[in-house]
């Protein structure tokens, strides 16, 4: 597996152990900006592949973005961290998390979308591109959105393996991600916590104050 060098931007005074911050499709590291100054801790926020300043290589999974993100993190040196992600960013770092057991400390899953268990393959409509310049690969959009709704009971098997503590967390009825099927992973995972902040799918933006409540806490002190 090909892995890019990912761009990324470090904040905060070393020491301790980093929260490594993972975002959205079409998103930015920039969207953690206000998070970052109220966490107050030494942090990572990663550029994933087809995005921003991130090399656009046409080729997108869950897979290769993980991969791609595990290389960062050696060669950053990095042998424990605590990890947040939202959205697609939520599907790698469970991902990241799976793969390389005692990496992660705890992790922050934020409306972060599991796999169907069983077929069918849930629907995807497909979107037009805007008009406007964007900072994102355009390719990556529907073969991302494809890919992490792709039909996985192996993702469901594993489950148990994912030790780490995690806080999985829906934005509700609101949000197009399934809040029963957050709700089951959390159950399956031996140190997982399940909460709901009803805002839709960007806790973290759309409900800030709630969010930061949540989480600041659970990630704690590095």
């Amino acid at each position: 597996m090909k892995t890019v060098e990912l761009a990324y931007q470090e904040r905060g005074v070393a020491g301790g152990i980093p929260v490594v911050l993972l975002h959205g499709l079409t998103d930015s590291p920039a969207t953690w900006d206000d998070f970052i100054a109220e966490l107050g801790r030494h942090t990572f926020a990663v550029t994933a592949r087809g995005h921003g300043d991130s090399p656009w290589p046409g080729e997108y999974s869950v897979d290769l973005m993980a991969a791609d993100t595990l290389a960062l993190l050696d060669r950053l040196g990095l042998r424990q961290i605590d990890l947040v992600g939202h959205s697609m960013g939520g599907a790698v770092a469970h991902r990241v998390a799976r793969e390389r057991p005692g990496l992660v400390r705890r992790m922050i899953l934020e409306d972060a979308p599991p796999p169907p268990r069983e077929g069918p393959p849930l629907p995807i409509d497909l979107f037009e591109k805007p008009d406007e310049p964007i900072d994102f690969d355009w390719r990556v959009v529907d073969v991302m959105r494809r890919d992490i709704r792709a039909v996985d009971p192996t993702w469901w098997n594993r489950l148990p393996e994912m030790t780490m503590r995690t806080l999985a967390i829906s934005g509700g009825p609101a949000s197009h991600i399934s809040a029963e099927a957050i709700a089951e992973m959390a159950h399956l995972m031996p140190k997982a916590e399940f909460a709901t902040i009803d805002v839709g799918h960007c806790i973290h933006t759309d409900a800030f104050t709630a969010f930061t409540t949540l989480a600041i806490p659970f990630l704690g002190k590095g």
